[in-house]
């Protein structure tokens, strides 16, 4: 005879019972309640140690089970055996070890998994698509982060042709410029998803200088290097994989956590502060190298633009760690270092000159 509170599946009331264990299963009686109940009519929920036992019945009702000992005795009277996973719950050495396997599983995933479904995803988003998203994401910048350019008309009309100049026949979006002011940002460009390229009034400032010259000559080329990086990862559709590579990470975490709140935020964040993958920065470097060399401009102009943004976070304390943890982590970092991008360009430049 134990102890338990009992509910039925009609009313959210609890009912104090005795339970009476027969040879056929067992029997409840308490105030107004009076049944029978077969073994084969009920299913006993994995007991925990500091849980109550639950003992379901086929008619949707239930028992709670509270005092240790109560629970034992129906455990010893139902015939209850736990499962291998049960009894490996218990020993530190098996739990660590699934805790191991599916870190493993989890980070492999992350590293190589997700990745490549990500790119298969990709694949299947219509142009249309990814035009709309674009226009939705530079609309939301808009509003929050970027402002009207500040530039003269003629320095944007300058930067619109040299887009013309290198924009490739074959494009499956529209490639196009938009100008804007970002002091949040800094100097900085980067692509969206549908062909649209934005580049920051900080960025064609630091190329000009103070000297007040138009982008012309060697300045035009330094932001044709720019551009012609941009349109790399326009060309290979880095920003909508990189979007649905997040996009599955985060719905991932909600299943794992329960938090979805961070989906509606994620493609602003993501594409303008976003480090691409190793293989998406060698990808649109390796396009930018091709189309700079094939419209006679030397790799070495883009190599002196991120020299000069490099200086500038330097000066501004966003690269403050210092050059020997910077080395070391580099080694681990899936984001190709600045310095190993500039003598990529350095080196095709020089090539380029001795021919």
């Amino acid at each position: 005879m134990i102890q338990a509170h009992y509910f039925d599946h009609r009313q959210a009331m609890l009912h104090k019972v005795v339970l009476h264990f027969q040879a056929s299963g067992i029997s409840l009686t308490g105030e107004g309640i009076d049944r029978q109940v077969d073994k084969n009519q009920m299913q006993l929920e994995e007991p925990f140690q500091d849980a109550p036992c639950i003992l379901n019945f086929a008619d949707g009702s239930h028992c709670e089970i509270y005092a240790q000992a109560d629970k034992q005795n129906l455990l010893t009277h139902l015939g209850y055996s736990p499962s291998t996973i049960q009894r490996w719950q218990h020993k530190w050495q098996a739990a660590l070890l699934a805790i191991i396997v599916m870190a493993g599983i989890v980070f492999s995933g992350y590293k190589w998994g997700m990745p490549v479904l990500a790119d298969k995803i990709a694949s299947f988003v219509p142009v249309s698509y990814e035009r709309a998203l674009g226009s939705e994401i530079i609309n939301l910048l808009d509003q929050v982060l970027l402002k009207p350019s500040k530039l003269d008309d003629r320095t944007i009309a300058q930067a619109e042709q040299l887009i013309r100049r290198l924009r490739p026949e074959d494009s499956a979006v529209p490639i196009h410029l938009e100008v804007r002011d970002a002091p949040e940002i800094g100097a900085n460009a980067f692509a969206l998803p549908g062909g649209t390229v934005v580049v920051t009034d900080q960025l064609v400032t630091l190329i000009v200088g103070n000297s007040g010259n138009q982008l012309t000559n060697a300045l035009a080329d330094e932001l044709s290097g720019v551009l012609a990086h941009e349109i790399g990862h326009i060309q290979n559709r880095h920003a909508m994989r990189r979007l649905v590579h997040k996009g599955l990470v985060t719905v991932a975490v909600g299943s794992l956590f329960g938090d979805f709140s961070s989906v509606a935020a994620l493609a602003p964040a993501a594409l303008v502060g976003q480090e691409y993958s190793r293989e998406m920065e060698i990808e649109a470097d390796t396009y930018a190298i091709a189309a700079l060399t094939q419209k006679g401009i030397s790799p070495k102009h883009l190599a002196n633009v991120l020299e000069d943004m490099s200086k500038r976070r330097k000066r501004s304390g966003v690269e403050a760690t210092p050059k020997w943890l910077r080395t070391v982590y580099g080694y681990a970092s899936s984001h190709p270092a600045t310095e190993e991008r500039i003598a990529r360009f350095r080196e095709v430049a020089a090539a380029m000159e001795q021919k």
